[in-house]
């Protein structure tokens, strides 16, 4: 106040009255930011709603597809299975047949070994039937020789 003595009291109205604008300047401003904030509150509680109803799609898909990722899982390990027992059986057909044919070669060296032995055989068998034909011949001349000197010696001495 003006003077410096005590305050009027058209000091103290103006002063209220400044309170008064001051004060109802801060309620207006409260109240759009009340709402400012209620409208923000809304759009999270709306976004809220939406991220709640994905989560629970989410959770219903994984709930579907949980058993069919178990069974293909199982269906993995059974491949995996087979592919390891039929690995294992191949491994055992090519040994079989490895030795098999060994074994078949082993055989091959065995029959010509005895084809050559029968060769020999069958020409041995051959020389000896020409020697035996040799003998026969020869005995049958010493026959024939000695039948001729038996029935001299009979002219001769009968």
């Amino acid at each position: 106040p003006a003077g410096g003595g005590s305050p009027t009291t058209a000091d103290r109205e103006a002063e209220l009255a400044a309170l008064q604008t001051a004060f109802d300047e801060y309620i207006a401003s409260s109240r759009e930011l009340e709402d400012e904030l209620d409208a923000e509150l809304a759009k999270m509680q709306e976004k809220l709603a939406e991220s709640s109803a994905a989560n629970a799609t989410l959770a219903a898909q994984i709930e579907d597809i949980t058993p069919q990722l178990s069974s293909l899982e199982k269906a993995l390990s059974d491949a995996k299975a087979e592919l390891s027992s039929e690995r294992e059986q191949r491994r055992g057909a090519e040994l079989a047949q490895d030795e098999a044919e060994a074994r078949a070669r082993e055989a091959e060296g065995t029959v010509a070994k005895l084809r050559e032995e029968c060769d020999d055989a069958i020409e041995q068998l051959a020389f000896r039937e020409e020697e035996l034909e040799e003998v026969k011949l020869e005995l049958e001349v010493e026959k024939e020789r000695f039948a001729a000197e038996l029935d001299e010696a009979r002219a001769s001495g009968g």
